[in-house]
């Protein structure tokens, strides 16, 4: 297991500014006792589908969704402390489909049973815009080896971004290998969200960093 976390080193921000009673309260009590994956594993086992977001940010999306949607377990990844509290923040009432891994995405889907997973989210990641920052991307050959190897036949790998020229990096990448199809249907399917996307945009869509038209790539495991 030291292995994992040796072999998927991360990169970034584990805290930002100080949080406040609530929100600190909220990550040392309902955090560890409702959502926390402890050590890396297969959180849920009791046979409904599973949604997988790597870096939810501030949980927006997650949040919503398991509110809405019993019938569907959700699990997050994010090791921004920031974002998990908030997340947490905004849930109203306690959900037992939502499961958070507040550390390196890598280190969990390691520990994920084959053919798993219904779909993946990955929306506005880190661009790592330096040319010497590009291998910190999360799309890269290895990874999307290990996505194709979760998620079900058929399953969805679904990205976002505002970032054209990482659009375009995540494009290529994922649709050289073998393992992922691209599910375009009309020329400006790339700027259209899925059809089923319950939110207008998240916090960090709203940021606008790389301006303000968000990428689609919706890809399906062959």
């Amino acid at each position: 297991m030291a292995d994992n976390y040796l072999k998927h080193r991360f990169h970034g921000r584990r805290k930002g500014k100080a949080l406040t009673t609530h929100r600190k309260s909220l990550l040392e009590v309902d955090f560890v006792k409702n959502y926390k994956i402890k050590e890396p594993h297969m959180p849920f086992n009791n046979g409904n589908p599973i949604w997988f977001e790597i870096g939810f940010g501030n949980g927006e999306f997650l949040s919503h969704m398991s509110q809405n949607h019993a019938d569907i377990n959700f699990i997050g990844c994010e090791p921004f402390m920031n974002g998990v509290a908030a997340l947490l923040s905004t849930i109203e009432k306690p959900v037992d489909n939502l499961k958070i891994w507040s550390d390196n995405a890598r280190i969990l889907i390691d520990e994920i049973p084959d053919n798993s997973i219904e779909r993946v989210y990955l929306l506005n990641p880190d661009p790592w815009p330096k040319k010497r920052h590009e291998k910190r991307r999360f799309v890269q050959p290895d990874a999307l080896d290990d996505l194709a190897r979760i998620l079900k036949p058929g399953g969805d790998f679904i990205m976002s971004t505002d970032v054209a020229t990482l659009a375009e990096w995540m494009h290529w990448h994922t649709w050289a290998h073998e393992n992922f199809e691209w599910t375009a249907n009309s020329q400006d399917d790339w700027l259209n969200p899925p059809v089923d996307w319950p939110l207008d945009k998240t916090r960090y869509m709203k940021k606008a960093l790389g301006g303000e038209t968000i990428y689609w790539l919706k890809f399906k495991r062959k």
